[in-house]
C-alpha cells in the first residue's frame, strides 16, 4: 500500500518534504479555521458584509506590501528560519484573540487588528515556505510536490473548518481561535524537524536584512519577470484568476442567510471547497504527461470560472455546497500547475522574489476584491459580484489561449515552447 502510494506521490520518498507536507496542512487548517471564525464572529458582532470584507481584506494586504521584502529575504536569510518565526506570530494573534473573545470583550475592531498581525506573519513565512519546495526534491517531481502541497493547502479545508464549525456551533468562536492557534503550533514543530538549511551566505557579504540590499535583492527580481514573458504573463494570469474567481470568501456569510442554514450552510460551503481541492489536485499530481497537462490546465481554468456560475445561481444550501466542492477542484488545482509551471522556469536563486511576487499578485487582489465586494454587496447583493467576474475571467482566460504564443504553447504541449533569449538580470553597484 505505501510503495503504491509512493509510486504515484514519489516527492513523498524525501522526509524533508514530509516535513513540508504537514507543515503545509497544519497551517493552511489554522488559516482557514481562523477565516471561518473570523468572518462569522465579525457578521454577529455587526450584522454587515462590509466588516466582513474589511477584516478579510486586514488579513491579507500584508501580503501585497511586505510579501516582496519576504521575498528578498528568503533569497537571503535562512529560509526555515523565517517561516518557524512567522508560525510563532500567527501562534500570538490567534491565542490573543481567543483570550479577549472567552472574556467577553471582543469587538471588531479587536477582529481587525489581530488580522493584520496574523497577515503580517504570513507574508514573511509563505514566500520562505513556497521557496523551501524545490529544494528538498528533485526537479523531476516538482510537479507532485507543489501538487501534493495545494492538496494540504487547500484540503485542509475540510478539515479545519469541518472540526471548526462544529466548535463554532457549540461553543463560539473563541475555541475555534484556539483550534487554530493549535494547528499552527503543530506546523511550527514540522518546520522544527527539517534537516534543510539554506546556504550560509559568503564570508564578507552584508547583512541578510540590510535594508539597501533586501531593496536592491526585490528590484532585481522585479525585473527578471519583466525580462522573461513566460513568468510574467503567469503571474498577471494568477492574479486575474484569483480576483475574478477566488475572492469570494467576505460574500459567503450573506450567501448561506439567502440560501438558508446560516452558520451551517457557511461551514458547509468551506469544507466543500476543501473537499473540491483534494479530488482536484490529487488528479492534477498524478499527470505525468506534458500533453495531458497543458489539457488539464485549460479545463480547469474554464472551470475555475464555471464553478462560481453554481454558486452565484445557488437557491439552496445544497447548491452552494455543490458550486463550493466545483470551484474548490478547479480553483485549487489552477493554483497548483500554475505554480508549478513558474518554479520549473525560474532559478533558485530567484525564486524565493517570484514566488514572493506570484502570493503577492493572489493575495492581493483577494484582499482589495473582497474588501470591495464586501461593501458592494450591501448595496447590489452577493449573485451579481459572484457572476460578472467570472464571465470577465472566462472570456479573459479564453483570449490568453488564443492569441497569446506562450499561453497557447503551455496549453497545447504542456511546455512553454517558444522560449526567450536568456534572461540577464544586471547588478547595480
Amino acid at each position: 500500500m505505501l510503495t503504491r502510494i509512493t509510486d504515484r506521490h514519489p516527492a513523498l520518498l524525501y522526509s524533508d518534504f514530509r516535513h513540508v507536507f504537514w507543515n503545509a496542512f497544519f497551517a493552511s487548517a489554522s488559516f482557514w479555521t481562523m477565516l471561518l471564525a473570523r468572518g462569522w464572529l465579525v457578521f454577529e458582532l455587526t450584522g454587515q458584509g462590509a466588516w466582513v470584507g474589511a477584516v478579510t481584506f486586514a488579513g491579507m494586504i500584508q501580503m501585497t506590501i511586505f510579501g516582496p521584502i519576504g521575498g528578498a529575504l528568503a533569497d537571503r536569510a535562512d529560509r526555515r528560519m523565517m517561516a518557524i518565526v512567522a508560525d510563532a506570530v500567527g501562534i500570538f494573534a490567534a491565542v490573543a484573540l481567543a483570550a479577549i473573545t472567552f472574556a467577553g470583550l471582543v469587538e471588531a475592531w479587536h477582529v481587525l487588528v489581530f488580522a493584520i498581525i496574523g497577515g503580517l506573519g504570513r507574508a514573511f513565512g509563505t514566500p520562505a515556505e513556497q521557496a523551501i519546495i524545490p529544494n528538498v526534491v528533485p526537479s523531476e517531481h516538482l510537479l507532485n510536490a507543489v501538487a501534493l502541497s495545494g492538496i494540504t493547502r487547500h484540503g485542509s479545508r475540510i478539515a479545519g473548518p469541518l472540526i471548526g464549525g462544529a466548535l463554532l456551533t457549540t461553543f463560539g468562536a473563541g475555541s475555534v481561535f484556539v483550534l487554530s492557534g493549535v494547528f499552527l503550533t503543530f506546523a511550527l514543530i514540522e518546520l522544527a524537524r527539517l534537516e534543510y538549511r539554506s546556504p550560509p551566505r559568503p564570508s564578507g557579504a552584508e547583512s541578510a536584512f540590510a535594508i539597501g540590499g533586501v531593496y536592491h535583492d526585490i528590484l532585481e527580481g522585479v525585473r527578471y519577470v519583466e525580462r522573461d514573458p513566460r513568468v510574467l504573463i503567469m503571474l498577471v494570469l494568477v492574479g486575474f484568476h484569483c480576483g475574478a474567481t477566488m475572492a469570494f470568501d467576505s460574500m459567503m456569510p450573506t450567501l448561506a442567510t439567502i440560501v438558508g442554514g446560516a452558520d451551517v450552510t457557511y461551514s458547509g460551503i468551506i469544507v466543500g471547497i476543501g473537499v473540491g481541492s483534494i479530488i482536484g489536485t490529487l488528479i492534477v499530481s498524478m499527470l505525468q504527461n506534458d500533453a495531458a497537462m497543458g489539457r488539464m490546465f485549460f479545463i480547469i481554468g474554464i472551470g475555475s470560472g464555471f464553478a462560481m456560475f453554481v454558486v452565484g445561481f445557488a437557491t439552496t444550501p445544497f447548491l452552494a455546497v455543490t458550486g463550493g466542492v466545483l470551484a474548490g477542484a478547479t480553483q485549487a488545482s489552477y493554483m497548483a500547475m500554475s505554480a508549478t509551471f513558474v518554479q520549473r522556469i525560474t532559478p533558485d536563486e530567484f525564486r524565493g522574489r517570484v514566488m514572493a511576487l506570484y502570493v503577492v499578485l493572489a493575495a492581493g487582489h483577494m484582499a482589495f476584491v473582497n474588501f470591495g465586494f464586501g461593501w458592494l454587496s450591501d448595496e447590489t447583493g452577493v449573485r451579481v459580484l459572484l457572476l460578472i467576474p467570472a464571465i470577465a475571467w472566462i472570456a479573459g482566460f479564453t483570449a490568453a489561449t488564443m492569441f497569446l504564443p506562450e499561453v497557447r504553447s503551455l496549453v497545447t504541449t504542456g511546455n512553454f515552447r517558444e522560449r526567450p533569449e536568456p534572461v540577464a538580470v544586471a547588478s547595480e553597484a
